[in-house]
């Protein structure tokens, strides 16, 4: 289990303040937690905060993405912390409820109390009385899903707007429709991928909080990221006038490369040309 010190980012957003908790390295480990929502998007390590999620969704079959749910299947169990579910993509379910129950098996005990999910590009996954996850295709080099925060609420009529409270009581006891539903899209995580998603999908881009791997930073890189479908910062800064997010939190950055280095080369060559925020979750994993 790693201790390791997760980065904790608090953003602004419609829904109030959003607390992302997490840590990423290309092929070390991806793990992002939602904790106010009980949501791990990605559990690529087994980590002590794990456990507490309740809904875990894994965007494709790599162990840096999936490698910490033997972990937080059997703390869950261990600790006696109820039912969970698994929203993996389609292509891998059967493998990961195999790796599960091998690990129950392993353990000697009951199966663990996970419901596996399979998902696939398009479906809606409601996972709160108010809040969806929807999915999409990202360009990775195998199948690979993003997922997107949807928050559902409802509002008065902008023809009700004022009236006083007695008065819509009334019409709302009559039959009257006096509120709407509002689609509020929070939260794009862009998992593992190339820049494909940056030229194909708005939508994705302009979710307030928008989550997208950075994964290598020098120009000798640029074959390599294209091989291997992963985004290059060169891919980032040509298309940044695609994003409509408040929120940039980037992830993933290659172990090529340090921190320090990957932070200032940010503030020196992205920052200056973005209209929002620019964030990231990359740590070294110990």
């Amino acid at each position: 289990m790693s201790r390791s010190p997760l980065r904790q980012l608090q953003l602004n957003t419609s829904w109030g303040p959003m607390n992302l908790v997490g840590g990423s390295r290309a092929g070390d480990g991806t793990l992002i937690l939602l904790p106010q929502l009980h949501l791990a998007l990605d559990a690529g390590r087994a980590h002590r905060a794990l456990p507490p999620m309740t809904t875990v969704a894994v965007s494709h079959g790599h162990m840096d993405h999936l490698g910490g749910i033997g972990y937080w299947a059997s703390q869950r169990h261990l600790q006696a912390m109820g039912p969970a579910q698994l929203l993996v993509p389609s292509e891998i379910a059967a493998g990961v409820e195999e790796i599960l129950s091998i690990h129950a098996r392993l353990e000697g005990g009951k199966p663990y109390d996970v419901t596996v999910v399979p998902v696939s590009a398009g479906d809606l996954h409601r996972f709160r009385n108010d809040m969806d996850l929807s999915f999409f295709t990202t360009d990775h080099w195998v199948p690979t899903l993003g997922s997107r925060l949807v928050w559902r609420r409802r509002r008065l009529l902008p023809a009700f707007a004022d009236l006083p409270g007695e008065e819509i009581a009334s019409r709302r006891a009559a039959g009257q429709t006096v509120t709407e539903e509002i689609e509020c899209h929070l939260l794009s995580y862009c998992a593992d991928s190339g820049p494909g998603i940056l030229d194909e999908d708005l939508d994705v881009l302009a979710a307030e909080i928008v989550l997208v791997e950075c994964s290598f930073y020098r120009s000798r890189d640029r074959e390599r990221a294209a091989r291997f479908g992963h985004m290059h910062l060169e891919d980032l800064i040509s298309r940044v006038d695609r994003l409509g997010c408040r929120h940039l939190v980037l992830i993933h950055a290659s172990r090529r490369h340090r921190l320090r280095d990957v932070e200032q080369i940010l503030d020196d060559s992205l920052r200056p040309l973005l209209d929002c925020e620019l964030h990231h979750l990359m740590v070294d994993w110990n």
